[in-house]
């Protein structure tokens, strides 16, 4: 028998007002629990995508939290008022067969909202119908390109992209027998990493998410560290004629109902992630900090590491060390939130992803 969803102070208000109590509520000397939770259940990887930027993903993990380490994570984040869990990785979380679907089943019979980064080859039949039956929320799905070749030689393995498309369509099937529509629980979502591989297929990918049941693309662009993502970042030629395509996306997406990212895309200096800036001014508070994460949001890496996001990661003490004791009170988090008051950020911030800044501008409009 599922518990009881549990019951916030927030309740009546939307996300972003919420989260803007929150941190109000910490610039008063009350602490508060993070809003959102991200769990990196492993860093192992069923495929080969050229561009990831986890090096190390392949093969055995060590030093991952045990399952019972992620129940007492779960139990502590409901206590703190987490209303909301990311399941993602630096790899695949499904590969975590002993976790992950556990996971999925008490972040919703604890009333959380519930949401998964998947690259989509590993769902089983027993997968979708937990999915469907027990109401979750979002399943983002990797998906770099509407066309089998490309999205294959971007995700390192041939076969993916057949294999996504049918795991979407049936629980599209399924959902659509149930007279649930792309709205419904459980709300799919295209995760597209932007390269010269894909860039003109913008349009095309909206059109594919609207025959599948997907109700949003999120089109990111690449993280270029290593010589190997170099090599599928734009040209300058290339970035000036990624405007007109967005547009171009932008109205077949309205004529479909999907949501997008693309307006992202409309000025060529916003697709350059290792050069992002931020609000410097006004008090040293939480309120003016040039990000707001490290009031709300809250990353475990697989070995327990904590973090405010995932572009830096893995630098905080253990979560399995206790949930409430790393948010509250720990070294790292506190240290954090006295440089962000101070509008000194870290050197990795200047990568940060266009989501992260709007999400936080949204948050902004809550604040006054």
């Amino acid at each position: 028998m599922p518990l009881p969803p549990i019951l916030h102070a927030e309740d009546g208000l939307n996300e972003g007002q919420a989260i803007a109590a929150r941190i109000r509520q910490w610039d008063a000397g009350e602490t508060r629990g993070p809003y959102t939770m991200e769990l990196y259940p492993t860093m192992t990887c069923n495929i080969d995508c050229v561009f990831c930027d986890t090096t190390y993903r392949k093969g055995k993990q060590t030093g991952e939290l045990t399952p019972d380490q992620y129940w007492t994570i779960l139990d502590d984040a409901r206590d703190l008022g987490v209303r909301r869990v990311f399941i993602l990785g630096g790899g695949e979380p499904l590969v975590r067969k002993d976790v992950t679907p556990e996971l999925m089943r008490r972040i919703k019979d604890y009333g959380m909202e519930g949401h998964i980064a998947t690259n989509g080859t590993l769902f089983d039949e027993a997968l979708i119908d937990q999915v469907i039956d027990t109401g979750w929320d979002e399943l983002h799905f990797s998906l770099d390109a509407p066309d089998p070749g490309v999205n294959d030689y971007l995700r390192g393995r041939k076969g993916v992209f057949e294999k996504v498309a049918q795991t979407m369509c049936r629980i599209h099937g399924k959902k659509h027998a149930l007279g649930r529509g792309p709205q419904d629980a459980p709300r799919m979502l295209v995760h597209a990493v932007v390269t010269n591989k894909n860039y003109w297929m913008f349009a095309d990918m909206v059109r594919f998410a609207s025959a599948v049941g997907a109700f949003r693309v999120n089109f990111d662009y690449i993280i270029a560290y290593r010589p190997e993502q170099h090599a599928l970042t734009l040209s300058d030629d290339e970035k000036r004629q990624v405007p007109a395509l967005a547009r171009e996306a932008m109205q077949v997406a309205q004529e479909r109902e999907i949501i997008t990212t693309l307006d992202q895309f409309l000025l060529p200096e916003t697709m350059d992630r290792g050069a992002m800036t931020f609000p410097q001014s006004g008090p040293a508070d939480a309120q003016h900090a040039p990000c707001l994460n490290p009031w709300y949001y809250l990353v475990v890496q697989p070995n327990g590491a904590v973090s405010p996001c995932c572009v830096i990661t893995g630098q905080g003490e253990s979560a399995g060390d206790g949930l409430a004791a790393v948010w509250n009170d720990g070294a790292y988090f506190s240290s954090l939130r006295e440089s962000m008051k101070a509008k000194e950020m870290t050197d990795l911030c200047r990568n940060c992803s266009m989501s992260i800044i709007s999400r936080n501008d949204y948050i902004r409009e809550s604040l006054p």
